[in-house]
């Protein structure tokens, strides 16, 4: 990065600093219009959300004098932004508010080659954050930014949690009609049971060395219902499609890929369990089917 870069952007966040609850306030009111999605990550008072912001900005901004400093920081931003479910498309976002929000504090001042100046500091920064949060090493398999996808996407799923659970059973007994007479009883009933069940499993995602055991267990519990390696893919291709119906323009890719790597991790770990079991005694019902 040149010279100049760094002093265009440093002295015109100078000008920024006065107006700092001001140029804050411009910003979520940019971010939100531009992704109403966002707003749920943000909890508690949005003004002192507001300072932490500005602060950060300014300690990014003086740092960039000294970028073997700077560059852990920001890595470090990246990978606690994942914990939140912060996705990569949501970056452009950000940088986008930033930009108009710096248009709308600085006005005159705020040059073509200002302008550059702070997308090229952006996009380093950006980036690096990205490429941090995506290194995320595996537990399990699983990264905790997958987690957090998971784990956010399924909060909106749970106000329509018995519209989710009609889905569900449709599909899964359009995919294949054979499983249908495994279900006996009140479908609603079942339907409740299967979403508080998905939600318990969702939780349990931050303690897996507790949740696998409780897995492998069903896993093996399946046997003697005559539940084959071929079933746990037509509830996998279920349950995504449920999500994408119940979800609608929140079931980005993103999200797609976090949700079948989740399903992905536990229907191996059922079927290797499952796969061991040499008796065909069982006290358990599938996962899918608890009355």
């Amino acid at each position: 990065m040149e010279n100049k870069t760094i002093e265009l952007v440093q002295e015109s966040f100078k000008k920024v600093v006065p107006i700092a609850d001001k140029a804050a306030e411009i910003f979520y009111g940019k971010l939100f219009e531009k992704d109403p999605s966002l707003k749920p990550l943000f909890k508690g008072d949005i003004k002192d959300q507001g300072k932490k912001l500005m602060s950060m900005i300014g300690t990014a901004v003086s740092g960039l004098n000294n970028l073997d400093a700077l560059v852990p920081v920001v890595q470090n931003l990246g990978k606690g932004h994942a914990g939140y479910g912060v996705e990569d498309k949501h970056y452009d976002t950000v940088g986008s508010a930033l930009l108009e929000t710096l248009e709308a504090g600085l006005g005159e001042a705020f040059t073509a080659e200002v302008k550059d100046a702070w997308t090229e500091v952006y996009t380093l920064l950006a980036t690096t954050m990205k490429d941090a949060a995506n290194s995320l090493p595996l537990e399990k398999g699983l990264t905790e930014r997958k987690k957090r996808l998971v784990q956010s996407s399924f909060t909106k799923v749970a106000p329509i949690a018995d519209t989710a659970a009609e889905i569900f059973y449709n599909k899964l007994f359009e995919l294949d009609p054979s499983l249908k007479p495994l279900f006996k009883g009140d479908i609603k009933e079942q339907g409740a049971k299967l979403m508080s069940m998905i939600g318990t499993a969702v939780n349990g995602l931050d303690n897996l060395d507790a949740i696998v055991p409780a897995v492998q267990n069903l896993g093996r519990n399946h046997v003697d219902y005559g539940v084959k390696d071929e079933h746990y893919n037509t509830v996998g291709t279920a349950l995504i499609y449920t999500l994408e119906k119940g979800l609608g323009d929140s079931f980005t890719a993103d999200v797609k890929d976090a949700w079948t790597e989740v399903y992905t991790l536990l229907a191996t770990v059922m079927k290797e369990a499952a796969n061991q079991v040499e008796s065909t005694t069982t006290a358990n019902k599938p996962w899918w089917k608890i009355w």
